[in-house]
């Protein structure tokens, strides 16, 4: 008997600890190609960052800046909240290879002449497992803390510069800003104080537009008092005051919040997190999206329904009918969704000035 107990009491054990003891060890370094690449075809480059936004490899980094610099299209990726390096891994090799060519079947994307940056982040408390369902009202604080460091000291002051200072400016270049959850709120704060700070009067120069895709972002209503309603305003007040034959006018700037009601992390985990930490329990817009914003519906095929013009350059997204959860956007309609965001035609030019109320 007691004996049983022993070997009872082992397994136990056993079962309790970290999975990340028995799972194989994954780094973006694992990921050295997509399955869709050729040596003389390569578009993907990761780029992975530690706890302190430190980059782990300067090799990805010099890789992605020398790629960078003729390329017409620039596309910057970031993962979301509860990924390991292996699952990222699996889902990069799928979706970014989904998402490259649909571009390249809309003849939007040239081939050979766009880069995908995998941006890889600890989005986990354990470096291989994922979060117990358990710890995930507390994980929440730490993941968010590391995601806000992370999108200063790795993606503005590092990722950033590396990439976009370098390229030439002497040929048309299209950025094009895509993070998912945590990532797409700690993007979207990176990207806006890096311009903000850095390049807002040459933005013009630089980019011929810039599009900017949140999908099922964390980020609480309220989104005019945000870093990105922020961003839009300070970049349509120098677009205002500059020539209109500059390469980029007001309505080349478009974000687009995709939110989905079944979204149980943003809907429900989200606001109880924030009830945590004394705020009031508002869903989060990649669950509920932004009131201030106008909807644009999607049907079971991906089409956007009808397009609402809006001056304010944010739109929601309502995709209920293709994302069924927090992490399932890694499939071909998303990837078709991005590319009939980014492409979508809208107002004319001069329907859309640029008026003194929209500044700050």
């Amino acid at each position: 008997m007691e004996n049983r107990g022993f070997w009872v009491l082992a397994i136990l054990i056993l079962l309790l600890l970290p999975g990340s003891i028995f799972n194989p060890i994954y780094s973006s370094e694992d990921l050295a190609r997509l399955p869709c690449e050729s040596t003389a075809s390569r578009f993907f480059y990761p780029v992975e960052f530690d706890a302190d936004g430190n980059i782990l490899n300067e090799d990805q980094l010099h890789a992605a800046k020398v790629a960078a610099i003729t390329r017409r299209d620039i596309i910057i990726f970031v993962h979301g909240w509860d990924k390991t390096a292996g699952s990222v891994d699996g889902d990069y090799q799928d979706f970014l290879c989904r998402l490259y060519w649909r571009g390249v079947d809309n003849q939007y994307l040239a081939e050979d002449q766009a880069i995908v940056i995998g941006v890889f982040w600890p989005s986990t408390i354990l470096r291989n497992h994922e979060d117990f369902p358990l710890i995930k009202p507390f994980s929440y604080y730490i993941i968010r803390a590391r995601a806000d460091t992370i999108a200063v000291e790795g993606v503005q002051k590092r990722l950033l510069p590396a990439i976009l200072d370098t390229a030439e400016r002497d040929h048309e270049m299209r950025l094009h800003i895509i993070g998912h959850s945590f990532g797409a709120r700690r993007l979207i704060k990176a990207v806006s104080d890096y311009f903000s700070k850095s390049i807002i009067d040459k933005l013009p120069h630089y980019f011929s537009s810039v599009n900017v895709v949140l999908l099922l972002p964390a980020i609480e209503p309220g989104i005019e008092n945000s870093q990105a309603s922020q961003f839009i305003l300070e970049i349509n007040q120098v677009l205002g005051e500059m020539d209109r034959v500059r390469r980029m006018k007001p309505e080349h700037l478009r974000i687009f919040n995709v939110y989905s009601e079944r979204d149980w992390a943003n809907r429900f985990l989200f606001p109880i997190s924030e009830a945590l930490n004394f705020k009031m329990p508002y869903c989060s817009i990649g669950a509920c999206g932004e009131p201030s914003a106008p909807v644009l519906t999607v049907d079971e095929a991906g089409t956007i329904n009808e397009w609402t013009p809006n001056i304010g350059r944010i739109w929601n997204v309502r995709a209920d009918s293709i994302i069924s959860s927090h992490s399932d956007i890694y499939k071909g309609r998303i990837a078709g969704l991005i590319w009939k965001l980014i492409t979508a035609k809208e107002l004319a030019p001069s329907d859309l000035e640029i008026t003194r109320s929209l500044t700050p």
